[in-house]
């Protein structure tokens, strides 16, 4: 038997959201035969660290790491002075140039074997963390569309730097990865999309039948996201509001919450919207999902949404704008409708869509028997580890 194959996944954080979701996901399906897993959390803090697999090796970073994910902004608001000075130090070696050596000499303190694969689960500072260490192969997972929002911006010679010694750079969709190597002028990249945990979903479902999903006037609609400017719940509350007072009654639901809740909380309550409930965050939202009549995304960006091959799953069609890698999800008129990505785009497809309540039903019978490519994804990601 041959020895097991040492891979250590670092990542920034494990909050709720879609990329420590994903790498749950894949290192729960790597086989305990052929695998020994160790993730390392540079800023050990999140929801989802609960949901990380038993069998992985979970390792801290160290404090110099603990403001690697932090708001410089929000640390000032919050009058959080020992963190800020953690950011501003932080920001010093990386503007600096002086993080590479900052970063090899961190790393002899926390990792202490030789692994034959390192992952950097987010690019950008996780990217060039694993460009510093010794790993016999070092591979970068790209998650977000680089053409739209460029989180490296302000640190590209050294982000520049680090591709220079990644082996492999694996972005979620086909639309990331050309953005991403365009960005960045690399072409050794290759798309695979994100593995999706289909068994919890539907364990999840039979647990919890639960659904407070119960409008009587007209539809269901449904949005489950962080909310941050990024998945611009905003531009959903106006679409929703304009289809209403148009005569397209519905009840939208929103699961979820983050740093705009407050901020659509008022837009709600100013614009009088009756029809719109907040359930707040909650970690089994699938048989809310399940109950819709139609699940929404609006975000300005992505790489590929996880929540929209979610929706899929559990049977329930989608109306999403226009963002990377949703071509690759939503690939036959059953599935759903593609929006442009505006404001315009987006109330038009809301009102074509509730507009066609016998059509919604008939997506939801075929979607039963929708099937995620999980083994396929799942192989080539055995492949290129």
């Amino acid at each position: 038997m041959t020895d097991k194959r040492k891979i250590l996944f670092v990542n920034d954080e494990m909050r709720m959201g879609g990329v420590a979701r994903v790498l749950n996901t894949l290192m729960a399906a790597l086989p305990d035969d052929k695998y020994e897993i160790d993730l390392l959390i540079l800023h050990k803090e999140g929801m989802l660290l609960d949901e990380i697999p038993s069998k992985v090796h979970v390792i801290e970073g160290s404090s110099f790491f603990r403001a690697v994910d932090q708001s410089l902004e929000l640390l000032w608001q919050e009058k959080k002075f020992k963190d800020l000075a953690g950011k501003v130090r932080l920001l010093a070696y990386m503007k600096t140039g002086l993080i590479r050596n900052k970063i090899r000499a961190e790393r002899k303190k926390i990792l202490h074997k030789q692994y034959d694969v390192e992952v950097a689960a987010k690019e950008g500072f996780c990217t060039i963390f694993t460009a510093c260490g010794d790993s016999k192969r070092k591979i970068n997972w790209v998650l977000t569309d680089y053409s739209v929002n460029n989180y490296s911006r302000n640190h590209m010679p050294l982000v520049k730097k680090a591709l220079e010694e990644i082996d492999l750079n694996i972005a979620d969709s086909e639309k990331a990865l050309i953005a991403y190597e365009t960005v960045f002028h690399v072409s050794n990249g290759i798309a695979i999309h994100n593995l999706m945990d289909t068994d919890r979903i539907k364990k999840a479902l039979e647990e919890d039948d639960g659904s407070e999903i119960n409008g009587t006037d007209g539809p269901n609609v449904i949005t489950v996201a962080r909310f941050h400017p990024q998945k611009s719940i905003d531009r959903l509350l106006i679409a929703s509001d304009e289809v209403y007072q148009g005569g397209n009654h519905h009840t939208l639901y929103l699961i979820g919450g983050g740093e705009e809740e407050e901020k659509l909380r008022n837009m709600v309550k100013e614009r009088n919207m009756k029809h719109v409930v907040f359930l707040g965050y909650r970690q089994n939202p699938y048989a809310d999902m399940k109950k819709a009549d139609l699940y929404v995304s609006s975000s300005l960006y992505e790489g590929f949404a996880t929540v929209i091959s979610e929706s899929l799953i559990v049977g329930t069609p989608v109306l999403a704008t226009e963002v990377s890698g949703v071509q690759e999800q939503i690939t036959k008129p059953e599935h759903g409708w593609i929006v442009e990505n505006t404001q315009e785009g987006l109330t038009e497809g809301m009102k074509k869509a509730l507009c066609s309540i016998g059509e919604l039903a008939d997506m939801k019978i075929y979607l039963k028997k929708y099937e995620y490519p999980n083994k396929e994804i799942l192989e080539k990601f055995m492949e290129v580890l």
